[in-house]
This record gives C-alpha cells, structure tokens and sequence, in this order.
C-alpha cells in the first residue's frame, strides 16, 4: 500500500467504525494495520490515524522502536475512551499531517481506553504519560479533531510565525 499525508478534508470528517464481519476484513486489518505502522515508522511519528492518509476508518497505529518505555508500533481499531483523569497537562505536542509545527495542548495525564486489535479482541487497558496523549490525540483525528483546533487562533498564529522563521 502506497501512502500519502492528506492534511485536510478527511481529517475534518468523523471516521466510520471498522466493521470486522465484512468479508476477508481480518485480512485487510492486518494488512493494513501492518502498512500503517511501516509508513508511521518511515516517517518518523509516534502515532498515525487512518484518516491521515485518507482512510475515514476507525483506526490508527502508534508506538515506536526508539523511545523507552514507549511500546512497539500496534494498531488501534474502534477506540474508545472510557474514563480520563482529573488531572490534566500542557504538554507539546507534533502532527505527522502539520510538519514541524508544535503546540502545547492540554489533555488528562491518564486514561482508561478500549479498543480492539487486528484479530478484533477487544483491550481494556489504563494508559499514562506520552501513550495516554498519543491515545488521545490519534483518536481526536479519528473524531475530525486535529491538535491545531485545541489551540486558541492566537497560539496557532504565533506557532505558525515561528515555523515560517524556521524555514
């Protein structure tokens, strides 16, 4: 599977839940989850949404072969979150669809997320830290949220004064 970045009109729409009872749809979950990651990886990010690469499916990958404590690259399907901390944490954060642009974007410092794998076994797992943010921010794209909208427009417009400097 050859893939793109596409920055815009799929990551405004909500992504349709993966229908694992559709014919040979393990097959295509793995396949695909498993070129997702390859292209996640080559690129150098930590998390990729399905919908990033103009797929509007519930699904993304994240993980990594180079940060401690991080897990390895798996694939996300049908995400939820099913609770979230009280406490919450501005944090930077990068995109994959917003080359060299960062933010600071608060979210909770922990959750408790469902979800299901390629094989659809579903996970109930409570996450912390740099995952439970990945978590959260693969799934905001997954509801046609990206980083860029939990800034306000002034933020936004300094960050992206500073990029332009950059380059």
């Amino acid at each position: 599977m050859d893939f793109k970045l596409d920055a815009h009109e799929s990551l405004m729409q909500v992504s349709e839940p993966w229908d694992f009872d559709a014919q040979d749809s393990q097959i295509h979950a793995k396949q695909l989850a498993d070129a997702m990651i390859e292209f996640m990886t080559a690129q150098k990010g930590i998390g990729l949404a399905a919908n990033q690469i103009g797929i509007t499916k519930r699904v993304f990958t994240m993980g990594s072969y180079n940060i401690e404590g991080f897990p390895i690259p798996f694939a996300v399907f049908n995400p939820k979150i099913i609770s979230t901390s009280n406490t919450q944490e501005l944090v930077e954060e990068g995109c994959l669809s917003y080359p060299n642009l960062w933010l600071k974007v608060t979210r909770p410092c922990s959750i408790v997320a469902e979800y299901q794998d390629c094989d659809s076994n579903t996970h109930t797992v409570e996450m912390s830290g740099l995952i439970a943010r990945c978590f959260q921010h693969e799934l905001d794209h997954l509801n046609g949220i990206c980083f860029v909208d939990k800034v306000s427009p002034m933020r936004l417009q300094l960050a992206m004064k500073k990029l332009r400097k950059r380059k």
